[in-house]
């Protein structure tokens, strides 16, 4: 077993505990006022839980699949509409991103067979460019996932308060984190790739 998949595997379990803790404070809010306020069933209350998770779930794959079948050219990283700003990356900073980024699981090597843990070559624009091309897909992917897991609000409507805002809200800072990671670690990318681009002008001169 590589050291990637050691990595890969502690870091997802990790996350997987996160996103238990969460639906384990959820349900315990729904149950306590769900009980009470809308004179529910227990059962019934995590049935609805459950089935939010779930369709959580298919939301993020089914964003997954059709982002995957846009046209490459929607995914440009030197798109002006993928632009890091400075102020953005020191925001970033500020969040204290260095110390947290890697704790987020990164599943493109098992997904797509492209993995974006650790930058393997610096000096190669191909592979910096896909390097980039895949965190754009990533940061799309993520941020749809996290504006369209609001629709749980609405496949809970009688529970849309203690069920779906709660679920809604928690998805959206687990998409969003990964986002961030991608936002910060692409124009460090960038920026090798254009000096490669200068350095291998000057000597093609």
């Amino acid at each position: 077993m590589s050291i990637y998949v050691v990595i890969y595997n502690n870091y997802m379990k990790l996350y997987i505990f996160i996103i238990f803790i969460g639906c384990v404070l959820t349900s315990i809010l729904a149950v306590s006022v769900g009980t009470k306020v809308y004179s529910l069933s227990d059962g019934v209350i995590l049935l609805s839980i459950l089935f939010s998770l779930l369709f959580l779930l298919f939301i993020d794959a089914l964003v997954a699949i059709i982002v995957r079948l846009l046209p490459k050219r929607w995914m440009n990283p030197f798109n002006k509409i993928y632009t890091v700003h400075k102020w953005e990356s020191k925001y970033y900073v500020r969040l204290g991103i260095r110390k947290w980024k890697d704790l987020i699981p990164e599943s493109g090597k098992a997904l797509t067979g492209f993995g974006k843990r650790e930058v393997v070559d610096m000096k190669d624009n191909v592979y910096l460019f896909k390097f980039m091309e895949e965190t754009v897909y990533a940061e799309v992917m993520h941020i749809i996932s996290a504006i369209f897991g609001f629709l749980v609000v609405i496949v809970n409507l009688k529970l849309w308060l203690i069920v779906g805002i709660p679920l809604a809200i928690f998805n959206f800072i687990l998409q969003i984190l990964p986002v961030m990671v991608q936002r910060y670690n692409r124009p460090k990318l960038m920026l090798a790739y254009k000096r490669n681009e200068k350095y291998n002008h000057s000597i093609s001169k």
